[in-house]
């Protein structure tokens, strides 16, 4: 999910960083699929896919078709195709009849076996909906309910998980008075817009960061508040604190598209050796260290040698910019005016 505000000259400007979950319409898959195994027994579902791969697809590509029949008001039963390869792998396990698992579980008004077919109960068939729906709406209306978002009046619904209606109804029901669009076909919308974004790079005029990006450096030692292990002597002989996180950008801060932004602390390249700028996204607002579990390297920036024998001759400025789907740094050698540079996929 993502939030965006339409320009004056049609671009978009991005509100607040995509976020999301595990909610999505295979996760209405993996419930019916656990279902299923509840019902013959992990080891037979685990046979069928070691041994009937082709058996195992044909029950998902029929649910997908399936499932776009279960509504909020649907009445009766589903019914669905049973391989005869699980129904031959439940019987060889040893493990409890179905019709028996169907009566100790109280389940004959909701559950029906017949030859090659199961038939299922609205109600059972609208539980595998249930996590996938509620995950989605609490993200949704959490977002929703954040001080900045109280201008938003439309919820534009996209992705295959947009065409079920018992995701339509949720979120027409939990969003208030807001306007709710579906295109049609809407679970090619997506692709759609990815062409036209190819197409038209600069539709998107800012974008909020994903991460906190930054970079490696190290800082002067400070006996009070650093701990000694981190300690470690440079190039030029003072003390210093190695593996701190300059943060550069911040999660969630609004950028302008393509515009260089400047790190606010200065740097040295070492002296006689290589050097080497790491880059580094976190989850949180603000690491100490980039070896702190929130930390991912996403590359780093090959310099080469210092021009200079002294911290001063050999000061750089970094600068990060973000493109269409892609962070670029850019190292500037303040004593030569040289320039590096490099992008980072930042997706």
């Amino acid at each position: 999910m993502s939030v965006h505000e339409k320009n004056f000259d049609g671009t978009l400007k991005e509100l607040h960083r995509p976020s999301g979950g595990p909610w999505g319409g295979t996760k209405v898959d993996d419930r019916y699929i656990a279902w299923l195994t509840e019902m013959f027994g992990k080891g037979a579902m685990k046979k069928l896919k070691e041994e009937a791969m082709g058996d195992y697809l044909d029950i998902l590509r029929e649910f997908e078709t399936k499932k776009r029949s279960v509504t909020p008001d649907i009445e009766g039963k589903m019914t669905l195709r049973i391989p005869g390869a699980l129904k031959k792998y439940h019987k060889r396990s040893g493990e409890e009849n179905i019709e028996s698992k169907i009566a100790r579980l109280n389940l004959k008004e909701d559950i029906e076996l017949k030859a090659d077919k199961i038939r299922v109960s609205a109600a059972i068939a609208r539980s595998w909906f249930k996590e996938p729906v509620e995950g989605t709406i609490r993200h949704l209306t959490g977002i929703l309910a954040e001080p900045a978002m109280k201008d938003v009046t439309t919820i534009l619904l996209v992705g295959g998980f947009a065409e079920c209606k018992l995701m339509q109804d949720a979120v027409k029901r939990d969003v208030g008075d807001r306007t709710v669009i579906i295109p049609e076909e809407a679970g090619l919308a997506v692709l759609k817009g990815a062409v036209l974004f190819g197409h038209r790079p600069r539709l998107v005029s800012s974008r909020c960061v994903k991460f906190t990006y930054g970079y490696g450096m190290a800082e002067e030692f400070d006996d009070t508040k650093h701990p000694l292990e981190k300690m470690w002597i440079n190039t030029y002989g003072n003390r210093m604190v190695k593996d701190r996180f300059q943060k550069v950008l911040e999660i969630g801060t609004s950028v302008d598209v393509g515009k260089d932004i400047k790190s606010t602390s200065a740097l040295s390249l070492h002296k006689n050796i290589k050097s080497i700028i790491p880059i580094y996204a976190s989850t949180d607002r603000n690491p100490e260290y980039y070896t702190d579990p929130s930390c991912t390297k996403v590359g780093e920036l090959d310099i080469g040698y210092a021009p200079g024998k002294t911290e001063d001759d050999n000061e750089v400025d970094i600068y990060f910019a973000f493109g269409d789907t892609e962070l670029k740094v850019t190292v500037k050698i303040l004593k030569t005016g040289k320039v590096m540079s490099t992008t980072f996929n930042c997706l």
